[in-house]
């Protein structure tokens, strides 16, 4: 792939610009107008949890709406609907079919809709998803399925989303789909992808310690059965604006709301600020009707924050588990890095889901009631992870035994007894199912009530040895 000319340097496409400084800590604080941005929480966990963060470094105002906060018309009233990432399907199933209806129509007459990854894709024409824009995801085995980390993307000139911002600058994707259909009308590529940056992987393999002299990557496609050639996406769309009816869609498969991450983050304030303006101009009044918001939830008492605590304590251990047998260590403070074939996401998530929810609880500010609504969900959970924790101990041993003897991937068939395993506890797609599944959900309602309140504790990330 040749690289293209800036003056008269021909640059590299594998590689990426000398670092920028960081904003300023100013770049950071919104002088926010509009009413509070709804958050989609369903199904979001960790990608939720990132846009929380963000939001309350950003000081902008949010609320989060469940799938039937929406149905039930929570979204009048509001200019902006923001959807973090998280699998679109769990997504499409929670909202039914009057929260899908409910989203379009608030769409079609005049709201604002940012995506990120698994939200962008919630809003593409392939199935699962909302159609809401005639796009689709690329097929499988035409995009780059495993890029996880720094890649710097280049914008769209004069647009409003780059105001004060450099040309090229550096963000975030973890897995990300890609875009498929593009151009179309109505629709504007707002950024490309460019470079891979620092900690830029395919797979388990660093881009930064390979070289195109030394990497012959159609051979370690063979070995791995996948896309790994990160100029596969180079030059393709990373942010698409696409106008639907009187609303517009602002779609992102960088995840610009990643916490530590200056230039995204910068490039995520001028989203909302843009999206903002153009919400309460489309309302025809300056200003759209502020909604009157719910009380803050009672806080747990003593006894559910121990049966919390042990809830916690039983997914730490499990961790530890996976860090002394070599299956995983912390890429970042929410994130793992874990062997190919086993299920590192849905491990990390737990614990960092787990984890906020502890601490956020610590936070809450509202006085306990009797009967604690709290205890039983709590004590449901740590049942679910009780049963899940040492059967997914025996898997990883498993999984660990079966890749000493060849490739193993999280979805192909191993044993009678991984196999097994799986499904019970993951179920057969790559969309978790199974027990997972069940504890995620119940994770999913408890951070909810949780977060949902204005005393939300911000800067919740643990820090990591």
């Amino acid at each position: 792939m040749k690289g293209r000319r800036e003056g008269n340097q021909e640059l590299d496409p594998m590689t990426a610009p000398a670092s920028i400084p960081s904003p300023e800590p100013e770049a950071f604080r919104l002088p926010w107008s509009g009413p509070p941005v709804g958050l989609f929480w369903d199904q979001s966990l960790v990608w939720g949890l990132l846009c929380v963060e963000t939001l309350q470094r950003l000081r902008v105002p949010f609320r989060l709406l469940s799938a039937r906060d929406i149905g039930r018309g929570a979204l009048e009233g509001r200019s902006l609907l923001l959807v973090p990432g998280g699998w679109a399907a769990h997504k499409v199933r929670a909202l039914g079919e009057v929260g899908r209806e409910r989203i379009r129509a608030f769409v079609e007459g005049g709201g604002s809709y940012l995506g990120f990854c698994g939200g962008a894709g919630l809003a593409l024409s392939s199935p699962p998803a909302l159609s809401l824009v005639p796009l689709e995801r690329m097929p499988l085995g035409e995009r780059l399925p495993s890029a996880s980390g720094e890649v710097w993307i280049e914008g769209l000139p004069h647009h409003p989303a780059w105001e004060n911002l450099p040309p090229v600058l550096p963000t975030s994707v973890w897995w990300p789909s890609q875009f498929w259909g593009y151009p179309l009308p109505r629709c504007l590529c707002l950024a490309t992808y460019r470079f891979p940056g620092r900690d830029f992987r395919v797979a388990d393999m660093a881009v930064s310690d390979v070289t195109d002299r030394d990497m012959v990557w159609e051979e370690w496609e063979k070995i791995y059965g996948i896309n790994l050639d990160p100029r596969r996406f180079l030059g393709h769309p990373a942010l698409l604006e696409v106008r639907v009816g009187r609303g517009r869609l602002l779609l992102s498969y960088p995840h610009l709301e990643t916490p530590g991450d200056p230039w995204g983050n910068r490039l995520f304030a001028n989203l909302l600020t843009y999206l903002d303006a153009r919400g309460r101009a489309a309302a025809g009044a300056g200003e759209l009707p502020r909604r009157v918001e719910p009380p803050e939830a009672p806080s747990p008492g003593e006894e559910a924050r121990r049966v919390l605590a042990g809830a916690l304590d039983q997914i730490e251990d499990l961790i530890c588990f996976g860090e002394r047998n070599l299956l995983w260590k912390w890429r970042n403070s929410w994130l793992l890095s874990w062997q190919r074939g086993i299920r590192g996401l849905e491990y990390g998530s737990l614990a960092v889901c787990l984890r906020a929810l502890e601490g956020s609880v610590q936070g809450m500010s509202g006085s306990p009631v009797r009967p604690d609504p709290w205890l039983e969900p709590l004590q449901a959970l740590e049942a679910a992870l009780k049963e899940f924790c040492p059967s997914a101990r025996k898997l990883l041993l498993e999984e660990k035994a079966a890749m000493n003897s060849g490739r193993v991937s999280k979805l192909g068939q191993v044993n009678r007894t991984v196999d097994a395993l799986r499904n019970r506890l993951f179920g057969p797609q790559m969309n978790h199912g199974g027990l997972c599944a069940e504890i995620f959900n119940r994770l999913d309602r408890l951070l909810m009530d949780a977060l949902g309140g204005p005393a939300s504790p911000a800067g919740w990330f643990p820090k990591m040895p």
